[in-house]
C-alpha cells in the first residue's frame, strides 16, 4: 500500500496526467540565465551553464522514492549574472516551484525564494559533480540544496511535515559547504543575517515554525484541492488555517517562512477571495491579513 503522501500525490497527478507511465527523477526544472548586466561577447559560457544546470538538476535522482513522469515537480531557476570573470560568477537566483491543484489544470506557486549574491565557479570543460559525503563545489552544493528544499516543500503540501527528511539533507549540504567552501554565502550572517540559505533551512527544520508549514499544507490540501468540489468549505478551511499566522506572529513576527508564503501567494489569495459573499467573515479575514502581511495591504483592501 502506498504511504499517504504518495497516494495523495498519485491521485492528484494521475487525474491531471493519466496518460503517461514512465518512471523518472523528481524534478522538471527550467533554467533561465540573464547576462545582460555583464559583457555579452562571452555568451556561450552562459548558455552552456544554463544547459548544464538543467541537465544536472533534472537527471539526478534526489531521493529513493519512485516518481512517475507526470509526478515530476515543475520548478525554475532564474539566474541574473551580476559579475563574471575567469570562470567566477556572482549571481542572484530566484527559485520557484509549482504544485498542481486537484481537478484543475492550475498550478499554484508553492515555493518562492530569492537568493542574492551567490558565488560559484564554472568551467565549460568540467561536469557539475555532487557528493553526499563531501563538498565538491559551490555550484553543485547550491543546486543540490535547493533541489531538496523544493522536494521537501512539495511533500509538505500532501502530508504534514513530510518534507523534513529533505530539509535535513539540505542542512547537511549547508553544513558541509560552510565548513569547506571559501564563500561566505553559506553562513548565518550573509545578506544581512536574515534572508539566506542558513536561516531558510533553520526555519524549515525548527519545530517553532510548524504552524506556518501547517498553513501551507491546509491551504493546498484542504483549500485549493477542494475548491472545485466545494468552494465554500475550501475558503472556510483557508480562513481557519490562517489563524496560525496570528498565533506565531505574537512571538515570531514577520518570520522568513511567513514572508515567503505571502510572496508566492498574495495574488492568488486576492483572486480567491475577491467578491466573496460572506462580508462579515471576509472583513475579519482582511483584518488578519493586514496584521500578518501588511506589505500587501493594497491587495487585501480589494477583497
Amino acid at each position: 500500500m502506498l504511504p499517504k503522501i504518495f497516494y495523495l500525490k498519485y491521485l492528484i497527478y494521475s487525474l491531471l496526467f493519466f496518460t503517461q507511465f514512465s518512471f523518472s527523477q523528481e524534478l522538471n526544472c527550467k533554467v533561465t540565465i540573464n547576462y545582460t548586466l555583464v559583457n555579452q561577447t562571452e555568451s556561450s559560457i552562459f548558455l552552456e551553464l544554463e544547459n548544464k544546470i538543467e541537465e544536472f538538476v533534472n537527471n539526478k535522482k534526489w531521493t529513493n522514492k519512485v516518481y512517475k513522469e507526470f509526478e515530476k515537480i515543475n520548478c525554475s531557476f532564474f539566474i541574473t549574472v551580476l559579475n563574471y570573470s575567469n570562470n567566477s560568477f556572482r549571481v542572484n537566483v530566484e527559485i520557484n516551484s509549482f504544485r498542481p491543484v486537484l481537478n484543475s489544470n492550475f498550478e499554484s506557486n508553492n515555493f518562492l525564494f530569492r537568493d542574492n549574491g551567490v558565488d560559484f565557479t564554472f568551467d565549460t570543460n568540467q561536469s557539475i559533480i555532487f557528493s553526499e559525503t563531501k563538498f565538491e563545489s559551490d555550484l553543485s552544493s547550491l543546486l543540490a540544496f535547493y533541489s531538496h528544499i523544493i522536494i521537501g516543500y512539495d511533500n509538505d503540501t500532501f502530508s504534514e511535515n513530510s518534507g523534513l527528511d529533505n530539509y535535513l539533507l539540505a542542512k547537511k549540504i549547508l553544513d558541509f559547504s560552510s565548513s569547506f567552501s571559501n564563500s561566505q554565502m553559506w553562513t548565518p550572517s550573509y545578506n544581512g543575517g536574515r534572508i539566506n540559505k542558513f536561516w531558510l533551512v533553520d526555519n524549515l527544520t525548527s519545530s517553532n515554525y510548524l504552524p506556518i508549514k501547517q498553513v501551507n499544507y491546509n491551504y493546498h490540501l484542504n483549500g485549493l484541492d477542494l475548491m472545485i468540489e466545494n468552494k465554500i468549505s475550501a475558503k472556510e478551511n483557508i480562513i481557519k488555517s490562517f489563524k496560525n499566522f496570528e498565533k506565531i506572529n505574537r512571538f515570531r513576527p514577520n518570520s522568513l517562512l511567513q514572508q515567503m508564503f505571502f510572496q508566492s501567494k498574495n495574488i492568488e489569495i486576492l483572486n480567491l477571495f475577491l467578491n466573496s459573499n460572506n462580508k462579515s467573515e471576509i472583513e475579519e479575514f482582511k483584518k488578519l491579513l493586514i496584521t500578518v502581511a501588511p506589505f500587501y495591504t493594497n491587495k487585501w483592501e480589494k477583497i
